[in-house]
C-alpha cells in the first residue's frame, strides 16, 4: 500500500480547507493459467495465461473526506475505470457497481426471495454487458443509515429504484427495504445465547415470513431457520483438529458441506460440495458441484493456487474461478 502527499489539486476533488491530502493506492494482480473457464456460461476467463489487475486509488483529509476511484483490467485487457465514491462525515454516493439499498438494509431468511441485488449495475442501455452503471446515495442520522439507489440517469423507475433504512434501537439491529411494490422488514439481536433473527416481506405479491436462530455450542454452531411457506434449513459449523467444517440441508434436500485445514508444508486444503435440489422442486437449482483448491502464501502480500472448480450452475460466482486453474497472486 502506497501513500502520497497532494496539495491543492486534489482538494478541490475534496472540497476541503486542508493544506494536504493524503493520497493511498492499494490493490491486486493475478496471473494465471486458465483451463475450462469459458465453459461456465458466465465464464470470462480464455484458456490458457491470463493476467487481472485491480486498483484502488483514495484521496482523503483530516477533515473525514474521502474520494476512492476503482478500476480493472480483465484477461489481460485494458484498465478500466469501474467504481467511484465520495464518503463525507454525512453522506456517501457511490457509482458503479453497487448494492441495492434495499437489500443493504433488508435481511431475508433462507428460503425467502429477498430484495435487490448486492451486484447491481443498473440498466443495460447501450449494449453494455452488465449494465451502464448505477448509483448509490447514502447518509447517516440519529443512529440510522438512509439509503436510496437507482441507475446513473436516476430515472426513478420502480423496477430499477430502490430504499432502505437500517439501525439498532436498544440492541436490536433493524433494516427495511423496498424497491417497486416489494417491500421486507427484518430484525435481529441476541436471544438463547445466539442471535435470533426474524423477517417478513412481500415480492412479486408473494408474502412470507421466517425466522433463524443461531446457538453456538462450545465449538460448534447451530442454526436453524425456516419460513411459514413451508422452506426450512438446518446448519452446523465445527472445529476438529484444526479443520473448519460446515454442513446444512434444506426442505428442497440441497445440501452444502465445507472443510479448510492447514496441511503439511504450510499448505492450505479447501473443499466444498454443493448438490443440487430435489427433482420435484418447483424451481431447478442445479448447485455448484465440487470445488479443490490449494493455497500456499508465498509472503504476507503474495499466494500460489492451484483450484478445480466443477461450477455445475454455471455463474462462475464462487470461491474459485470456474475450471481449473493455477494462480500466483499479489496485494499491494
Amino acid at each position: 500500500m502506497k501513500h502520497v502527499l497532494f496539495t491543492t489539486t486534489a482538494l478541490v476533488v475534496l472540497g476541503s480547507t486542508s493544506a494536504f491530502a493524503d493520497v493511498t493506492w492499494s490493490g491486486s494482480a493475478d496471473l494465471s493459467y486458465n483451463d475450462g473457464n469459458m465453459d461456465s456460461e458466465k465464464g470470462v476467463q480464455p484458456d490458457g495465461i491470463n493476467l487481472d489487475v485491480d486498483l484502488d486509488v483514495a484521496l482523503s483529509n483530516a477533515g473525514g473526506y474521502t474520494a476512492t476511484l476503482s478500476g480493472a483490467m480483465e484477461s489481460g485487457g485494458n484498465l478500466k475505470a469501474e467504481d467511484f465514491a465520495v464518503t463525507t462525515p454525512v453522506v456517501t454516493i457511490h457509482v458503479g457497481e453497487v448494492v441495492e439499498a434495499a437489500n443493504s438494509a433488508y435481511s431475508d431468511i433462507s428460503g425467502m426471495a429477498g430484495l435487490g441485488s448486492d451486484e447491481f449495475t443498473g440498466e443495460d442501455t447501450n449494449d453494455v454487458e452488465g449494465g451502464d452503471g448505477a448509483i448509490r446515495i447514502q447518509a447517516s442520522a440519529g443512529g440510522m443509515l438512509v439509503a436510496y439507489s437507482d441507475t446513473k440517469s436516476m430515472s426513478g423507475d420502480e423496477t430499477m429504484s430502490s430504499f432502505g433504512i437500517s439501525g439498532d434501537l436498544g440492541g436490536v439491529g433493524f433494516g427495511i427495504g423496498s424497491k417497486g411494490d416489494n417491500w421486507g422488514i427484518s430484525a435481529s439481536g441476541s436471544a438463547l445465547g445466539g442471535t435470533i433473527s426474524v423477517a417478513s416481506e412481500e415480492v412479486n405479491d408473494v408474502a412470507i415470513t421466517g425466522v433463524a436462530v443461531t446457538v453456538p455450542l462450545g465449538d460448534n454452531s447451530i442454526t436453524v431457520s425456516a419460513t411459514d411457506d413451508e422452506d426450512w434449513e438446518i446448519g452446523v459449523s465445527t472445529s476438529l483438529a484444526g479443520a473448519s467444517i460446515s454442513a446444512s440441508i434444506n426442505d428442497e434436500e440441497q445440501s452444502e458441506v465445507s472443510l479448510s485445514t492447514a496441511i503439511a508444508g504450510g499448505f492450505t486444503l479447501s473443499v466444498a460440495y454443493e448438490s443440487g435440489n430435489s427433482a420435484d422442486s418447483e424451481t431447478e437449482d442445479l448447485g455448484n458441484g465440487t470445488q479443490v483448491a490449494l493455497e500456499y502464501a508465498l509472503s504476507d502480500s503474495a499466494t500460489l493456487t492451484v483450484s478445480y472448480n466443477e461450477d455445475v450452475d454455471g455463474d462462475d460466482d464462487d470461491d474459485y474461478d470456474a475450471g481449473t486453474s493455477a494462480s500466483l497472486g499479489f496485494k499491494f
